[in-house]
């Protein structure tokens, strides 16, 4: 009798006020679906605006730049990126209360936690909307169908800004620079948007049903 393989362990940094990360992320629906049990996801915040403070004109304009990057992809949802989160007269200053609800929902299941994001996302990355904002954040618990009680309590909560501090300063000592990052098996890190075809190429690799594919500039092995 064969001995069950434990799942290969993949982590994924991701900020939700990010277009890159959005576009990862539906690429990787496509991957979850695929391999089913046997790998083990675990979506992690890194927060790109971690201080609560207004982004400068400057900020701004760079911020738009990505996102005008990201609506050239592919991918069918690219198109529908909206550069109003940054253009609009109410930016997000910071990126924790958004990824605190994120840790929040957690609580009650990954699913939760991955309804929360997709409604996050959407509405902060198509419609413009400032989800860090603590009367959106309820709104969208609320629609997604969160228990609101076991929410705000874990919400409101200095322990789970904490954590969001704390997984900042751990994963940037272990080599995360930006997000979309992914840390595959222990093994590969993969820094920025991949295509799903590479993202496949490299967790096959670590699950050993692929050669190894060979390093690039923006890939490393994790020390």
């Amino acid at each position: 009798m064969k001995t069950p393989h434990k799942p290969l362990q993949v982590t994924v940094y991701q900020d939700v006020l990010c277009s890159w990360c959005y576009l990862a992320d539906l690429r990787l629906d496509v991957l979850r679906q695929e391999l089913g049990e046997a790998v083990r996801w675990s979506v992690r915040p890194y927060p790109l605006r971690l201080h609560d403070v207004l982004p400068t004109e400057r900020e701004k304009r760079g911020l738009v730049e990505e996102v005008q990057r990201a609506q050239r992809e592919s991918d069918a949802t690219a198109p529908l990126l909206s550069t109003d989160l940054w253009l609009g007269g109410d930016p997000p200053r910071s990126s924790v209360p958004a990824l605190a609800a994120l840790e929040a929902a957690r609580l009650q299941g990954p699913q939760a936690r991955a309804f929360l994001a997709r409604a996050m996302q959407r509405a902060a990355l198509e419609q413009g909307v400032n989800v860090s904002r603590t009367d959106v954040v309820f709104e969208l618990a609320s629609r997604v169908g969160l228990a609101m009680n076991e929410f705000s309590a874990a919400f409101r909560s200095e322990e789970t800004r904490r954590l969001i501090l704390d997984e900042h300063r751990d994963a940037t000592a272990r080599g995360v620079r930006g997000v979309p990052t992914l840390v595959i098996g222990g093994r590969w890190m993969l820094c920025g948007l991949r295509e799903l075809t590479e993202y496949r190429e490299h967790i096959l690799a670590c699950m050993g049903r692929v050669a190894a594919p060979r390093s690039g500039s923006s890939e490393r092995l994790v020390h």
